[in-house]
């Protein structure tokens, strides 16, 4: 026991939310208590996904149900017809001793099964599967276990052994519970997202720096429908003081401007669903943040062959004069009607500004291509809101994060 104890000195204990860290005096591990920020946010829209998910679920086999319903009337109905059009003596030539003998086989089958058709859709929603994949403390992935409810396991990865180690030693000081949920692996990232294509419904990108190498394989690990959460702190390239080195990371070229925040956030969403799309999958944003230093993204990525078409719609390259704050966006493709009733992509028309800006008279620069489809969905940022003012006491950075959901439900 004092051995322990005079293990326990070197440590001092942080805590946040409903869980608590051992973080080594020395700090050998990264922690950085400013990002409470970020972890509150994420767990509000983790709530959101979960009951979302769940809504959608029940919808969808109500909606089965009722389909198989249907056909199952239609094709009694349709006996029922054949049954009157015949005759006594075609009734009598179907009703033979084979089905007669069958029929009492099956009947107590059929009364287990009376309360409980055997075409109702009942496969059970499984609870979600959660991956960090930059666990470090394992603060976030122990935050997620503790504090929402309904998921399964949450995996946590690091590729330092240092923190895998503080990461397993958190999960057991904060006890049995967390230790049935959290798993922590010494792993790189992106090898295990992309041996487990499909798999995580929730997958947490939080790196110190940009998380352009990860997007690649994070996209494939999502689940249909699935949430992928992702953050870049390479404000500096974002804005535009790097152009080369954002266009080599997010394959994008920023323009200065006062809107510089939403440019970022836009480079980022343009560049994760270029990576989707490279496997048949395409994103909808539901939150789209710029907080503190870092900007904050939530997207749910689904797989469409068709729907990618319209990616070259939700994309635009931007012209930013350099004189006065006057931008303009040219979208990448158009839509055009066809004979069939249905519409073909071509080259958008363009320019859509003259060679010199109309206000000012100055030149244009050019930036992008960026997203230039809405970045949230105002559905979700209604019921995150609604959810975090219920819970008001389970949000340490609460004043910060209704501030921003407040701002973006206003828009």
């Amino acid at each position: 026991m004092a051995e322990v104890e005079d293990k326990l000195k070197d440590y001092e204990i942080k805590k946040e939310g409903e869980a608590e860290i051992l973080l080594h005096k020395k700090n050998a591990v990264f922690y950085n208590p400013v990002q409470v920020h970020n972890r509150d946010m994420s767990i509000a829209v983790l709530r959101t996904f979960v009951a979302k998910r769940k809504e959608e679920h029940e919808a969808l086999v109500d909606k089965r149900n009722t389909s198989h319903e249907k056909n199952k009337e239609g094709e009694t109905s349709s006996q029922n017809g054949e049954d009157a059009s015949t005759g006594q003596q075609d009734e009598m030539d179907v009703v033979c001793e084979k089905e007669l003998n069958k029929a009492e086989d099956q009947i107590e089958d059929l009364s287990k099964e009376a309360t409980k058709p055997s075409w109702k859709v009942t496969r059970e929603l499984k609870p979600p599967l959660v991956l960090e994949a930059l666990a470090a403390t394992g603060l976030r992935s122990l935050r997620y276990a503790r504090e929402v409810e309904g998921l399964g396991k949450v995996v946590a990865l690091d590729n330092d052994k240092a923190s895998v180690e503080d990461c397993k030693r958190n999960i057991k000081f904060n006890g049995a519970s967390a230790a049935s949920k959290v798993e922590a692996y010494l792993v790189d990232a992106r090898i295990h997202m992309l041996m487990h294509p499909k798999e995580f419904d929730v997958v947490d990108l939080d790196p110190y720096g940009s998380p352009s190498i990860f997007l690649d394989s994070a996209v494939q690990a999502v689940a249909d429908g699935g949430l992928l959460m992702c953050t870049a702190t390479d404000m500096a390239v974002l804005c535009g003081t790097n152009g080369e080195v954002c266009y080599s990371k997010y394959g994008s070229f920023p323009t200065k401007g006062k809107y510089c925040h939403e440019m970022a956030l836009r480079i980022l969403l343009a560049s994760i669903e270029s990576h989707a799309n490279r496997y048949k999958r395409y994103i909808v944003p539901v939150l789209s943040v710029f907080m503190d230093f870092y900007i904050r993204v939530f997207v749910r990525v689904f797989t469409s062959a068709s729907e990618i078409k319209n990616t070259p719609l939700k994309l635009s390259y931007i012209y930013q004069c350099v004189g006065c704050d006057s931008f303009h966006l040219q979208c990448l493709a158009r839509t055009v009607p066809k004979k069939n009733n249905g519409v073909k992509h071509a080259p958008a028309i363009g320019p859509v500004v003259p060679q010199e800006c109309s206000d000012c008279g100055k030149k244009f620069n050019i930036g992008g291509p960026i997203w230039s489809a809405p970045i949230h969905d105002q559905d979700w940022v209604v019921s995150t809101l609604t959810g975090v003012k219920s819970m008001k006491d389970r949000y340490p950075a609460y004043d910060k994060i209704t501030s921003v959901l407040t701002t973006v439900s206003e828009f």
